[in-house]
């Protein structure tokens, strides 16, 4: 089972490359802020109706980060998360 301290950390781990990623290339900032919006979401999910949301909001989110271009540094590495993110809340309601 997937636990909700497990979810969090891989969405701490995507915010910290992220803002590595802005401290390199400042036009990564908007899709930074994106990723904030759902900070409170991913310390509290607890039921079925939030993992739904930040499903969604982590598939909007591959989508828009295709609109960037990450450095060779951390560019694998962001999208590997939210990919790793959405597998561990797909795990968290099956």
């Amino acid at each position: 089972m997937v636990t909700i301290e497990y979810i969090k950390a891989h969405y701490l781990q995507l915010l910290t490359l992220l803002q590595q990623e802005v401290s390199l290339n400042q036009s990564a900032q908007p899709f930074l802020d994106y990723v904030l919006l759902y900070e409170n979401k991913f310390s509290g999910t607890s039921t079925t109706a939030d993992v739904q949301q930040l499903r969604e909001f982590l598939r909007g989110a591959n989508r828009f980060a295709d609109e960037f271009s990450f450095s060779d540094r951390h560019g694998s590495q962001i999208r590997a998360l939210i990919k790793s993110l959405y597998d561990l809340l797909d795990t968290a309601i099956s």
